[in-house]
């Protein structure tokens, strides 16, 4: 596979600024789109306009339909352009993987802003949106569909049956862009709790200017109609696709390479007294390990559940220890007669890129839907004892630091394919599989994959 440098897509907006504007706001089928979602929102709507760029179309519109409106974009260019074209709108330079809304939003809007995100990426985003917006309110898209791309020019990635356009030229600059098909959006939108509110529109649309070509647009809205996106992705599986699951050698959290201060900030959280923390070996034993400044130390020595949760704690922090659907019950009764106040179980979000890359050829052995292990626990949960739940995302990756693609891609995984199989009696052809497989991943994310979780907070009722 050819190494292209793709331009940081800050610094490419940034050098765009008002070029980009010229070249694709005056398109009437997409100013009819965005008119016609504002029109079903209530008046004064909270809306999001994430890549928003110089304002225009996107954000005008709402702002003319009366709309309360913000907008995030990476360029700080892009940002200072809005500003000046939206009276009224509030904009801001952000990351939009590391952003957080100041409130919950009517609807959220992302147009043509979404290609330079890889495949796992964009589905994270949708979940993001999912907990952006309130229930009933509105996501709409404006993509380029993979079905419309030169073959030739493309690279599939079977991982999230998306396409790649690795070294593309565009507006001067090289970029790296994924696409997913028009039943794939349907599809991720679905997964995170959308329905289509309407037909989508698909038109051919030329860019004003020498050097462009004709592209698809394709638009999409959907309604927001699932109450806990986390909990995803649905619809939930039945039967035996959620049992029978490998479970880890020791616990994950423990894993150098595991970066996460989001996780680092909720386990300082909980206090370095009476917190006793589950690891679970694979062999249906558990040890217990407190939690200090310093980080992570040993208690208890290898023992059975039963025999470690015989003293109470304030609080029982148990990570990726749910791994049957049949089970759970089983898994947390003594876990809720050692729990004084609190329990704390993490699992993988539905946007856990591992998840994702070690199920695509582990087929036989799947690692189990995270939210739906969740979701049962916080029902048998709340039915004993624990009257207040929450859950929280919890943004996290592996990190990859070896300089050469190939030794990276080797080093991955393996790492990903002993967290859950490390005496797979295929080990060796899983792990040749994924590192091929990681080679477009790291096209995106030159040294680091995804390992969100999810975190549920339980508190026990006071009598």
């Amino acid at each position: 596979m050819t190494i292209t440098t793709a331009e940081p897509a800050e610094s490419l907006f940034n050098t765009l600024g008002a070029k980009y504007e010229d070249a694709f706001a005056d398109d009437p089928i997409l100013c009819s789109f965005i008119e016609s979602v504002a029109k079903k929102l209530p008046a004064k709507s909270k809306v999001l306009d994430v890549g928003c760029g110089t304002g225009k179309p996107v954000s005008h519109l709402l702002a003319s339909a009366g709309h309360d409106v913000y907008g995030i974009d990476v360029s700080t260019e892009m940002v200072r352009l809005a500003g000046s074209q939206v009276p009224g709108g509030v904009f801001q330079q952000a990351d939009m993987r590391q952003y957080q809304p100041p409130c919950e939003m009517d609807a959220v809007f992302a147009v043509l802003s979404l290609f330079q995100l890889t495949p796992g990426d964009l589905v994270s985003m949708m979940y993001k949106f999912a907990e952006w917006v309130r229930v009933d309110g509105f996501v709409a898209l404006c993509v380029l569909p993979s079905t419309a791309l030169a073959p030739h020019r493309v690279v599939y990635d079977p991982t999230w049956d998306a396409a790649w356009m690795i070294g593309k030229e565009w507006m001067g600059s090289l970029t790296n862009e994924s696409f997913l098909s028009e039943h794939g959006w349907e599809r991720v939108l679905r997964e995170a709790g959308f329905v289509l509110e309407v037909e989508p529109v698909s038109y051919l649309f030329s860019p004003i200017g020498d050097n462009h070509i004709p592209e698809v647009h394709h638009c999409l809205i959907a309604r927001r109609v699932e109450k806990i996106p986390l909990l995803g992705p649905f619809p939930w599986p039945s039967g035996g696709r959620v049992t029978g699951v490998c479970t880890t050698e020791g616990n994950i959290l423990q894993e150098q390479r595991l970066v996460s201060p989001t996780l680092d900030k909720l386990t300082m959280g909980l206090g370095q007294l009476g917190v006793l923390t589950l690891e679970k070996d694979g062999k249906g034993t558990f040890g217990g390990l407190s939690i200090t400044s310093k980080g992570w130390s040993e208690v208890a020595e290898q023992v059975s559940l039963s025999d470690l949760l015989k003293e109470e704690a304030e609080t029982v922090f148990a990570p990726w220890t749910l791994s049957d659907i049949a089970k759970v019950d089983e898994s947390l009764a003594n876990v809720v007669r050692a729990a004084k106040s609190r329990i704390v179980l993490i699992q993988g979000a539905p946007d856990n890129e591992v998840v994702r890359l070690v199920n695509s050829v582990a087929r036989s052995l799947p690692i189990s839907h995270q939210g739906q292990l969740l979701g049962s626990a916080r029902e048998y949960l709340a039915n004993n004892g624990f009257e207040r739940t929450s859950l929280q995302h919890i943004q996290a990756s592996f990190d990859f630091p070896e300089k050469e693609l190939s030794e990276r891609c080797n080093a991955a995984a393996e790492f990903l394919i002993g967290l859950w199989h490390h005496d797979h009696a295929q080990k060796k052809e899983m792990i040749e599989i994924l590192g091929h497989r990681l080679q477009l991943l790291f096209k995106g994310h030159e040294h680091s994959i995804g390992f969100n979780m999810v975190a549920l907070v339980a508190t026990r009722r006071r009598n």
